[in-house]
């Protein structure tokens, strides 16, 4: 990828990042809420796929609030992606590292994912690709155009 001619003009790398941190931090949010929304039904299915299969029952009442807990970390993050990715496109330095902060934390939360296992193609599928995007996320934000687009004054 070559950055634009025009100096002040946003680099290809600026623009793939931005856009990916737009669109994971939409994905983030989405799942978030989604999550705290249907928490109970998500605890209630649990305690009876544990029934089912004749094991101890998780305590219901501490499995909502675990959910409660993953959705409103999933909005934190997912706000943090959106703002980074709005605010790389403004030339803000701090969202250059905002966005590497963000791709390195979903990197790692994806490897851990990916190592925990269970599920079956998709519940592999989803952390490649979250590798995959961190990766590019922070690969883009490390490149030589976008550290020279960063270090120029604005027009």
């Amino acid at each position: 990828m070559t950055g634009p001619s025009e100096p002040d003009a946003l680099p290809q790398q600026v623009r793939l990042a931005a856009t990916l941190l737009l669109g994971l931090g939409g994905l983030l949010v989405l799942s978030g809420v989604l999550i705290f929304l249907i928490r109970t039904n998500i605890a209630d299915g649990a305690v009876v796929a544990a029934q089912e299969q004749e094991s101890a029952p998780p305590d219901r009442s501490q499995l909502v609030g675990s959910l409660a807990l993953v959705a409103g970390i999933f909005v934190a993050i997912g706000a943090g992606s959106l703002v980074a990715g709005y605010y790389l496109r403004q030339r803000k330095t701090w969202a250059r590292f905002a966005g590497l902060g963000l791709g390195v934390l979903l990197g790692a939360l994806s490897v851990q994912f990916l190592f925990a296992g269970g599920g079956g193609l998709v519940a592999l599928l989803l952390p490649v690709g979250a590798i995959g995007v961190a990766v590019t996320v922070v690969a883009t934000l490390l490149s030589a155009p976008t550290a020279t687009w960063f270090r120029r004054e604005p027009a």
